[in-house]
């Protein structure tokens, strides 16, 4: 589903898959998508929260890149969305892998202001 997006758009495994973007980037990349596949499938928030055992606003949250994504809550919710390809389902669960992993800047924190 993810390779043949509506409106022509780029599947999400093409857009990073030889790029190497920041956490922050990557978080909002993968959520913008998980937001179109749930609303392309007309699911609610609230639906999709009850899903993964979580309220709609942390779904709100994760569809604006603003939480780190667990792997058992973007899995449930690609089974929720209809995502069955295996390497569609692959290619988001690195994503949200690669999204979690420290921004550049963390190894830097020793002389970074604290503000």
């Amino acid at each position: 589903m993810i390779g043949s997006q509506p409106d022509g758009e780029t599947a999400v495994s093409s857009l990073f898959g030889h790029h190497r973007g920041g956490p922050t980037v990557l978080r909002i990349v993968l959520g913008a998508q998980l937001r179109r596949l749930r609303e392309a499938r007309g699911i609610t928030c609230e639906d999709a929260g009850e899903a993964i055992r979580a309220s709609h606003s942390k779904i709100s949250r994760m569809e604006l890149g603003r939480v780190r994504f667990r792997a058992r809550d973007v899995a449930d919710l690609l089974s929720l969305y209809g995502v069955r390809s295996e390497d569609e389902r692959a290619a988001m669960l690195a994503l949200a892998e690669r999204a979690n992993e420290p921004g550049w800047w963390h190894s830097y924190s020793d002389i970074l202001p604290g503000w």
